[in-house]
């Protein structure tokens, strides 16, 4: 007897197709297609709506950053005014950290999206968290760059992205839920919409009505505020930063608003801002501008969905405001024909 024959007798028929199974099922977490089939069921499949929609229309400018940049800034607000052929698209992704976002800018600079013929400017959403390791949604296990991973010695990263179903298994099991296991059934025989809209819609802004972000998101987005930053995450917004300005594209950080508080990049008497502040201040020495929007004591909150993020009314009034100064430091972006 053979030592395939005493394998196969040992765990049968139903051993083998499992396995098969699970091989199918692993490459197509390999493709961007089951991403995009399930947009609406999860964080990772809506970050890649708006990733194929930039790489097929790609933009003049880009925002990239977590959830308070997702419902933060509109597009269409941002580039009021400006010249006809100039649009803008909201790559904000609700969870995400600055290795996350280094794979998506290093992305579209391998698709050849970066640059005088594609996207010319881009806006980074600042906030504490971005600088801090966490990525429960399962970013890293699609978007990471696996060069990226390797150089920072990365193992566990490495091997989730090599081996998805194992690195995003926390999330699938999401769909042990009703309501997300029936999300999943009909995004399996249906073409279903993210909450909020595709990436066609508002060009990637999902407006903040309540009940958009996680709830435990945002709790541990207000209660971890003043960890410290990830030495691995402040490495990785550096090398956005390098990598966009290596293919002539303009950078400029923009610090979200908050309700009650300002981020700590803006709080120099906290003994906790003092990592943040060394931040902002070599982002000054590299000239990268940093943009703030109203700074004050108490914001209205009327504006607000909750302490961290906009509500539609917040996103349309701060839009505003961030067009002005982006005016300012981005003028082609805005000059008329002729240069008036």
């Amino acid at each position: 007897m053979s030592r395939f024959t005493r394998v196969f007798h040992l765990f049968g028929w139903g051993s083998v197709i499992g396995l098969l199974l699970l091989a199918l099922v692993e490459t197509w977490l390999h493709t961007d297609d089951f991403l995009y089939r399930y947009r609406s069921v999860f964080a990772t499949g809506r970050a890649m709506d708006k990733l194929q929609y930039v790489g097929s229309h790609t933009p003049a400018l880009l925002v990239l950053g977590n959830s308070r940049i997702d419902n933060g800034f509109i597009p269409q607000v941002l580039l009021e005014g400006g010249v006809a052929e100039a649009s803008g698209f909201n790559m904000g992704m609700p969870g995400a950290n600055a290795g996350i976002l280094y794979g998506v800018v290093k992305r579209l600079a391998n698709d050849g999206n970066l640059g005088a013929k594609g996207i010319r400017a881009v806006l980074i959403g600042l906030d504490e968290h971005l600088l801090q390791a966490e990525d429960s949604l399962g970013y890293g296990v699609f978007y990471s760059d696996p060069a990226w991973l390797w150089q920072n010695r990365d193992w566990r990263g490495m091997l989730a992205h090599s081996f998805r179903l194992w690195g995003y298994s926390s999330n699938l099991k999401q769909l042990r839920e009703p309501a997300k296991a029936l999300g999943f059934f009909q995004a399996s025989f249906a073409s279903m919409e993210p909450i909020g809209g595709g990436a066609a819609k508002h060009f990637g802004y999902r407006a903040g009505f309540g009940g958009l972000q996680d709830a435990g998101q945002v709790r541990r987005q207000q209660e971890s505020f003043d960890e410290p930053p990830d030495d691995i995450q402040i490495k990785a917004l550096f090398a956005t930063v390098a990598l966009l300005q290596r293919y002539g594209v303009e950078v400029a950080v923009i610090y979200p608003p908050l309700l009650n508080r300002e981020l700590l990049y803006l709080t120099p008497q906290l003994p906790a801002a003092r990592p943040y502040l060394a931040v902002a201040e070599r982002l000054a020495a590299e000239g990268v501008p940093q943009l703030t929007l109203e700074m004050a004591a108490q914001r209205n909150p009327e504006m607000f969905v909750n302490s961290g993020h906009l509500n539609d009314q917040g996103a349309q009034y701060h839009s505003r405001l961030l067009a002005r100064q982006l005016r300012a430091i981005w003028p082609t972006l805005y000059a008329k024909e002729g240069g008036a």
